[in-house]
């Protein structure tokens, strides 16, 4: 992960939110918190692009990026959840959740009728 920091691409005075503070969290200067803390600060008549929606899918790939499968799941799902609603990147967000369903089906089959 350190090495793909050195190598994030600089970006300045990105409007959309929260795309400056998920830039931020992964060149590691802000926290998950503070992604999903402007997010929901965001007023609700000012939310083009659904800015929660957002926090959860990057929060979801950070996670996954870092290893933290629990919490990937967990963004991804609720990013999912939204996927209708998000035109293209909910597809992206619906296609990553099934991915992590079959990854895990395939982890734990007698949880889904299989037989090992």
């Amino acid at each position: 992960m350190d090495s793909a920091k050195k190598k994030l691409i600089p970006i300045e005075q990105d409007a959309r939110i929260p795309m400056a503070q998920v830039h931020q969290l992964f060149a590691g200067k802000t926290t998950p918190q503070e992604v999903l803390d402007v997010a929901q600060a965001t007023p609700k008549m000012a939310r083009a692009g659904e800015p929660l929606f957002y926090a959860h899918l990057y929060l979801g790939l950070y996670f996954e990026a870092i290893g933290d499968d629990k919490s990937a799941k967990e963004y991804i799902m609720k990013a999912a959840a939204r996927a209708k609603e998000n035109g293209y990147m909910g597809d992206v967000a619906r296609v990553h959740a099934d991915i992590l369903k079959k990854r895990k089906a395939k982890r734990d089959p007698f949880r889904n009728g299989g037989h090992g």
